[in-house]
């Protein structure tokens, strides 16, 4: 079955348009008791769900004592690679999960801050040189059977409500297969693997099937970086 790289038949521009929006409207000032009003109200709109999910959002948590660096972390490859686990964290729906294809498939995995998309125009450019016949998943270079991409969303270091992204996203989406993404509510990821700070990072990783980290990088990437994904890719395919 023929499964594209990273997010199949979607735009990603299209899943953050709402909260680029959000984020370019300006904050009007108000006076301490309106603003106060105009908080509980808003508050008393959200369901108990959507205010739960948004009070999980903020659950950040430090790094992990023993965190590697950023550096190590560039120098990671196929023949010095990091070994990582599979960790536990959370579908769309809010539902705690690992990664399905852990130990059975490659996995090309983007880590995004959703706001480091929405700000970064070389974030967005990636996205369309990885697109090949309305697809995200350039099929050149990096389509491959045993290669699954995913999208995880770190929802713990954006300021945008995780209820209302998750529901564009979603919604988005449409038919596609919703099991390829999925969402970091407190750092679970970032911690699990030992990550540094990820914030407003927009991060691309592969991951092998024996879970060695052979490849690491945030955007924006020199063209060296971008051959050298390719070129690691192309040793798994």
């Amino acid at each position: 079955m023929k499964t594209s790289l990273i997010l199949d038949k979607m735009e990603i521009k299209h899943i953050f348009i709402a909260l680029a929006l959000l984020i370019a409207t300006p904050t009007w000032a108000d006076d301490n008791s309106d603003k106060e009003k105009k908080d509980k109200a808003r508050r008393e709109k959200l369901s108990d769900n959507e205010m739960s999910d948004k009070l999980a959002s903020k659950k950040a948590r430090p790094l992990a004592p023993d965190a590697v660096s950023r550096e190590f972390l560039y120098s990671v490859s196929p023949e010095n690679p990091y070994h990582v686990g599979n960790p536990t964290i959370v579908t769309l729906g809010n539902d705690p999960s690992d990664l399905p294809d852990y130990g059975s498939r490659h996995m090309f995995l983007f880590y995004v801050d959703p706001e480091s998309y929405v700000k970064e125009s070389a974030n967005r450019d990636l996205e369309k040189e990885l697109k090949a016949d309305g697809k995200l998943g350039y099929e050149g270079k990096t389509y491959s059977p045993d290669i699954q991409g995913y999208a995880v969303l770190n929802l713990a270091d954006t300021k945008l409500p995780s209820g209302l992204i998750r529901g564009v996203v979603k919604m988005v989406l449409g038919k596609n297969v919703p099991s390829l993404n999925f969402a970091d509510n407190d750092h679970s990821l970032r911690n699990a693997w030992k990550m540094p700070d990820v914030n407003n990072k927009f991060v691309l990783m592969f991951i092998t099937k024996d879970g060695d980290m052979v490849f690491y990088r945030e955007s924006p990437m020199s063209p060296e970086d971008k051959e050298l994904m390719y070129n690691t890719i192309q040793k798994y395919r």
